[in-house]
């Protein structure tokens, strides 16, 4: 069972809904779920799978996965004691608990005296631990996992919530790297010559080859060095504006190896 946290979507407002609806189906496209392996709770979404989910880093608008375990409300100190194995330090680190009534604070204290009591070799370490707790509250249960054991994710926003740009190709790893950089931004694209890295982000989508037309929102893979400045008719973008060279071959490097 896995734990997945959304990033900027919890920023916004009365239109969240759309966004998170968005997110969900291109989830469950993305990692072929059933209906019921996917579960909504507050900035926080729950995968039913065994196997982990590593298609997830694929996905816009998640900032990071976590195996957890899943334990009522009245056994979390039990559920804490038993992700400790070898360690020698550890600290504590949950959220507030609405159903229980305690602060963060007073959880981190009380599952830490727990953990003492049960295991009085261990120290605790709020710098560097060796291990840190955490634990979250959804649904009235309780999710723990360790912190190093999260997989950091893209973040931006769930392809399919910002429009349609069509990418002229010119450099395939520069636009390779344009094209990563749309879709994290949610935009829909479509390409005038294949990129085959880019197939790996289709969720819920497919992206099209084809020609330009007059009335479509363009994307170039400029950089700083080869800026071209003419007039244009169209609305142009130009997402590669803000990186340095090192910058996309590192980026380029990272979505191959996804």
């Amino acid at each position: 069972m896995y734990l997945a946290s959304i990033g900027e979507i919890f920023l916004k407002g009365k239109n969240r809904i759309g966004f998170e609806r968005k997110l969900m189906k291109n989830m469950r496209s993305m990692l072929d779920l059933a209906p019921n392996d996917l579960v909504k709770f507050r900035n926080r979404y729950l995968i039913k799978l065994e196997i982990e989910p590593k298609n997830l880093r694929r996905v816009f608008g998640i900032i990071f996965y976590v195996k957890v375990l899943e334990t009522s409300l009245n056994n979390i100190n039990e559920a804490a004691l038993s992700l400790i194995s070898n360690e020698k330090t550890f600290r504590v680190t949950a959220k507030k608990s609405i159903s229980l009534k305690k602060d963060s604070q007073t959880l981190n204290e009380e599952i830490g005296s727990y953990i003492l009591e049960k295991k009085p070799d261990l120290k605790v370490n709020l710098e560097t631990p060796e291990i840190d707790i955490r634990i979250e509250e959804a649904g009235n249960k309780a999710y723990l996992y360790k912190a190093k054991d999260m997989i950091r994710c893209f973040g931006g926003l769930p392809i399919g919530t910002s429009g349609f740009v069509q990418l002229r190709v010119n450099d395939e790893v520069n636009s390779t790297v344009a094209g990563f950089l749309l879709m994290k931004r949610g935009c829909i694209i479509s390409l005038s010559k294949d990129l085959p890295l880019l197939h790996k982000f289709e969720s819920g989508f497919n992206i099209r080859l084809r020609e330009e037309k007059d009335l479509d929102i363009v994307a170039t893979d400029e950089t700083f060095e080869n800026l071209d400045i003419k007039q244009d008719s169209k609305m142009i973008l130009r997402p590669l504006l803000g990186y340095f060279d090192k910058q996309i071959k590192e980026l380029y490097e990272t979505i191959k190896e996804l």
